[in-house]
């Protein structure tokens, strides 16, 4: 094992804790048997965890953007015309729809 500090599963999130399940499912595959929840944290990690978050704020910051056109679309309808994407924007932070959509809906809401 590395000389990082050591990662329990249960300090993981939601969302860690089944990418790293994932990844011992395929690291038991190539190997031909059960390698062990420590060996696929270590691994996990070290080789992988940063491209998987990279792609996971990704995801997240597309998953934001739709939900800010949605907004932008009902405002626009509400107020007659196109209200544009930065007003909508502010419009859908301001009235508290970004801090619901992390903390209840969006990709926050299984995060400790």
């Amino acid at each position: 094992m590395s000389e990082r500090k050591k990662i329990k599963l249960e300090d993981l999130t939601f969302e860690e804790v089944n990418a790293v399940l994932n990844h011992k499912w395929f690291m038991s595959e190539r190997e031909g048997k059960d390698v062990g929840m420590d060996a696929a944290l270590d691994d996990f990690f070290n080789h992988h965890a940063a491209d998987w978050r990279k792609k996971q704020v990704k995801a997240d910051a597309e998953a934001q953007k739709e939900e800010i056109m949605k907004h932008k679309w009902f405002l626009s309808q509400k107020l007659g015309y196109d209200v544009g994407n930065t007003p909508a924007a502010l419009d859908w932070v301001k009235k508290g729809f970004a801090q619901h959509w992390r903390n209840r809906t969006g990709p926050y809401k299984n995060r400790k």
